[in-house]
């Protein structure tokens, strides 16, 4: 019974491991300040400059933490103090018509830059809109109800839970 139990804990181990080693890069933390962490497939830990991020990390920073992101296709983002994001969705490869970027922000400030992509594969999501983007340098914050979009360049479309959108060009 021992061995079977030795076995299956062994097993247990490379399975992990591999489910780690899969995880899909999709960026790195280019600067990190003061306390943010990641949670992913290896569980929560301090997130640092250098680390990579994988699809599907949580990111959160503290009341005096910030990270900014450089990711494979170029887009660049800034996550402020008391935030907390889901790296969602990063597909670059193949046909640009099936690329794809989703970040789903639940609290906090942002600065989005977008990358090499079609500008029509950015997506961002909080809990009161969806922010489309359209070539674009942005901040947006998500407090609860709300989400705040300060556009510095390019444009963009914002729906609301409710369906209604609005589109907007940087002056």
């Amino acid at each position: 019974m021992k061995r079977i139990l030795t076995i299956f804990l062994a097993a247990l181990v490379t399975v992990t491991g591999v489910e780690v080693a899969d995880a899909e890069r999709i960026g790195e933390a280019v600067a990190v300040v003061d306390n943010a962490t990641t949670e992913g497939t290896v569980g929560q830990q301090p997130l640092k400059t250098g680390m990579q991020v994988s699809l599907g990390d949580r990111v959160t920073t503290d009341g005096n933490g910030e990270v900014a992101f450089r990711f494979n296709d170029g887009t660049r983002m800034v996550v402020g103090p008391n935030s907390s994001l889901v790296l969602d969705s990063f597909v670059f490869r193949g046909r640009a018509a099936d690329n794809q970027f989703v970040v789903r922000a639940f609290s906090g400030a942002f600065r989005f830059i977008t990358g090499g992509g079609q500008k029509d594969a950015y997506l961002i999501q909080t809990p009161a809109a969806t922010i489309g983007v359209r070539g674009t340098i942005f901040d947006f914050s998500v407090t609860p109800g709300e989400t705040n979009l300060l556009l510095l360049e390019g444009g963009a479309s914002v729906c609301g839970v409710n369906g209604r959108c609005t589109l907007a060009d940087a002056q």
